[in-house]
This record gives C-alpha cells, structure tokens and sequence, in this order.
C-alpha cells in the first residue's frame, strides 16, 4: 500500500511539475457575466499612528458585444463600489485608483486571445473619468483649504488628466482585473517579471487543472533596488502633482528616510485563479502582505462570478 501511495505522489509530482497552460479567451457574443470583489485591509500606520481596517466591495459587469475573427468588442462596467472604513486611507493605499470610472462603460477592443489592445471610446470614458476627478478634488479642496499651501490645486488637476490616457487606463485595468493572463503561455515554476501599481513584482507560476478548468497559482515578490524604490516614490508624488520641490526633497533626505525605514518595499502575495473552460474566470482568492513607506499592510481579497446568462 505503502509503495503504491508513493507512486502516486510520484506521479501527481511528476504532472505538477510539466502542467502547462495557455490562457484563452473561447467567449461567445453576448457572453454577460457579473463579478463581486470583496478586499479586505489591515494596515499599521507609521510611527504609532495606530491600525486601519477597510473592506471595498466592487461590483463589475462584463458583456461581450461582439466577436470576430480578429478578437473581441466587450463592455466594461464597475456598478458600484463600496467602502467600508476610512477613505483617506484606502486612497493612500492606492485601493482606490478606479474609483472615478464607477458607472462608465468602457469598450474594450481585444485580440483573439482576449488580450486588451484598445479603448473603443476612449474620450467618452476620459471625459467621464476627469469629471468625476475633478468634482473629487474641488471637494477636498474645499473642505481642506490649507491644502493649497501643500500642492496647488492647479497642477493636481493637470496631473490627474494622465490617469485617463489610454496606456494609463489599460495599464490600470490589466492590474485589477483576470484579462492580464490572457494571451499567457505558462508553465509551472516559470516566472515574470511585472509592474503592479508601479511596483517592480516577480510572478512564479503554478499551473493545474481540475474538472476540465484551469488552476493557476501566482505567488508574487518584490524585486526592486533601492533606486527604483526612490523613483516610484518621486514618481507617484508627479503624479500627485507635486513639483519638482517637492521631489527634489525626497533625494536630500533619503538618507533619513532609510534610517527610519522608509526607504523599503516588500511584497509577497499569492493568488489563486480558476479559470473556465470558455476562458472566463470562476473565482480568484488572493492574500498579500506589504510593507512600504513605515506603512504594513496585510490584504484579502476573494472574487467570485455571482451571475452568468451562459450555460
């Protein structure tokens, strides 16, 4: 019993280790499919600042408008979104970055594979985007004058427009959404380098199946040097609108910033994917735990398909 056990994990070992997959788009016209995410966070500020929990449930809705030899026309649409604990933070842990494309349906132009090549109505959903933005920042602006002293309000204005280029857009939803992998020939224990949220990651992957769909493991690390730790940072306050300075400051006293810690980025994370045999994804479970600017922060994250017209 004993030698006939061992053959079999042998065996199983042996498929694990050689499982590769190609991730496809197999979508049909008029596919619609429905998806809640629920991410919860804890995060320890720095400096005994204390703790914050926050849990953001998003809703998205795909429909796939039309297919062709040449790929795929699919609506995007985030329904709602909901946060559940302080604002201020979930925008300082970059949770929120989709927040202004709420109730925007943005076409998708995809390749046969269901990899992502344009935005259909691009200015349709920059002009949405920006108004939202900009309703956003008037508020908080209004509601906290002194921060004028801080950043103009003028260049964050100028600054939130490149959130709505099309590669900033696409970007963005390749990070949050299952359409990354598409187009992907992966391997068990092969590996990619990626950028997520302007972080530097190296994805290793595993890859099984189970009923006929396809399970992939990707187990994330940070892999970054310390001059791209300063160059994200100096390059999210441009982003932020803030001038040179502002990020003139972050070099003089980078010195300081090490000393306390601040200078480090440290990922790990893991997400577990089962994808369908039409290629669309059935569920997502993820947990991450990073560290970055004095700030720990620990996420949970499940998706699940809660609605599918198709059979």
């Amino acid at each position: 019993m004993k030698t006939i056990l061992l053959s079999v994990l042998m065996l199983g070992a042996t498929l694990t280790a050689d499982a590769q997959a190609t991730v496809k788009a197999e979508f049909n016209k008029n596919d619609t499919t429905i998806y809640k995410d629920v991410m919860k966070m804890d995060m320890t500020l720095p400096m005994g600042q204390g703790k914050k929990k926050i849990t953001i449930t998003k809703n998205t809705r795909y429909v796939v408008l039309d297919k062709t030899a040449n790929g795929y026309k699919i609506e995007y649409n985030i329904t709602d979104i909901i946060v559940d604990g302080d604002k201020e933070v979930a925008e300082q842990a970059q949770v929120m970055g989709n927040k202004y494309l709420k109730g925007v349906k943005m076409m998708l132009q995809t390749n046969t594979d269901g990899k992502v090549e344009k935005i259909l109505n691009l200015d349709e959903v920059a002009a949405a985007g920006s108004k939202a933005a900009i309703a956003d920042i008037e508020e908080q602006y209004k509601k906290n004058p002194m921060l004028e002293e801080v950043v103009p309000k003028a260049k964050i204005l100028m600054a939130i427009s490149q959130q709505f280029e099309e590669k900033a857009l696409i970007d963005n939803f390749n990070e949050t959404t299952f359409f990354y992998y598409y187009g992907k020939d992966l391997k068990t224990n092969s590996k990619e380098d990626r950028i997520k949220q302007s972080m530097k990651l190296t994805s290793t992957y595993t890859v099984g199946y189970n009923g006929g769909n396809t399970v992939i493991t990707t187990n994330m690390k940070d892999n970054m040097t310390e001059n791209d730790v300063k160059k994200m940072m100096i390059d999210q306050m441009k982003k932020m609108g803030m001038g040179e300075e502002v990020t003139s400051q972050i070099e003089a006293n980078w010195g300081q910033m090490k000393a306390m810690g601040m200078a480090n980025i440290s990922v790990n994370g893991t997400d577990n994917l089962t994808f369908l045999p039409n290629g669309w994804v059935q569920s997502i479970s993820g947990k991450a735990t990073t560290k970055m600017m004095g700030m720990d922060m620990k996420f949970d994250t499940q998706s699940e398909m809660t609605y599918k017209n198709w059979k």
